[in-house]
């Protein structure tokens, strides 16, 4: 999560807006993992036919986490701002959402199974309160110091700025993350009834219940109206605001 802060919100908006990018391609940018998410479904029949998650989870996960290194050194091998970079960072961001939505399929069946069904709420929200204050101390210090850069930085160097803690991110906290997943046990499977119904049928179970259906609207409604809004935010504040990304991200920490 400390990574995590890192590489989105306004961080990975600015330092998008750094290579080039324009108002379309920052919707693009916020559209990619919700464009991989149907990857999970493909990776169904992974989980199912290999039964090994962590080895699954690691074998997706460390990739993921070692292409934001070519996306960190963009500012260093191509001119910038330019619609090449921009258009490399989409690409690995791409790429990097596929490997990233095979880890999400296999770790939340994983993490589903390890955590006892009568402390899971409590689990989650601790491990959550932990995993915001870990994303508000990194997400700020980033965001000093890309500050503190730009401040001094020869002309046409400033994206530079973002390359440093993207690279500091992925080795040291990027790279530690499947270090210590590695570390979780990981229980056994147990086996698929039979005969199993088809994939179809297993999925269109929970829309025959009608607090379900009503769940699942509300939240496309709210997520629609937010991921209209969220990406520009940070790209509102930066540009027509002026504000330094120290104060774009303490606003989203506040």
């Amino acid at each position: 999560m400390g990574f995590f802060s890192i590489t989105t919100s306004g961080f990975l908006a600015a330092y998008a807006l750094a290579l080039g990018c324009n108002n379309f391609q920052i919707g693009i940018l916020a559209a990619l993992p919700f464009l991989a998410q149907p990857i999970q479904i493909l990776a169904i029949p992974l989980v199912e036919r290999f039964r090994r998650r962590k080895i699954i989870t690691l074998a997706s996960w460390i990739p993921a986490q070692l292409l934001w290194l070519p996306i960190a050194l963009i500012p260093l091998f191509l001119n910038v701002p330019s619609s090449s970079a921009v258009a490399l960072m989409l690409v690995i961001l791409g790429i990097r959402g596929v490997f990233a939505s095979v880890t999400a399929c296999s770790w939340n069946s994983w993490l589903r199974d390890l955590v006892p069904q009568q402390v899971l709420g409590s689990f989650f929200a601790r491990r959550q309160m932990r995993a915001n204050l870990a994303a508000m101390t990194f997400g700020l210090v980033a965001s000093f110091f890309v500050t503190y850069w730009q401040g001094l930085a020869p002309t046409g160097n400033e994206a530079l700025g973002y390359t440093f803690p993207l690279l500091f991110g992925a080795v040291f906290l990027g790279l530690a993350s499947p270090l210590f997943m590695s570390m979780i046990p990981e229980p056994l499977m147990q086996p698929s009834p039979k005969p199993q119904p088809s994939f179809f049928s297993t999925i269109s179970i929970p829309f025959r219940d009608g607090n379900y259906r009503c769940l699942l609207s509300f939240l496309l409604l709210w997520g629609l109206a937010l991921n209209m809004s969220i990406p520009f935010f940070a790209v509102y504040m930066l540009l027509r605001l002026g504000l330094p990304l120290s104060a774009v991200i303490g606003f989203r920490v506040s």
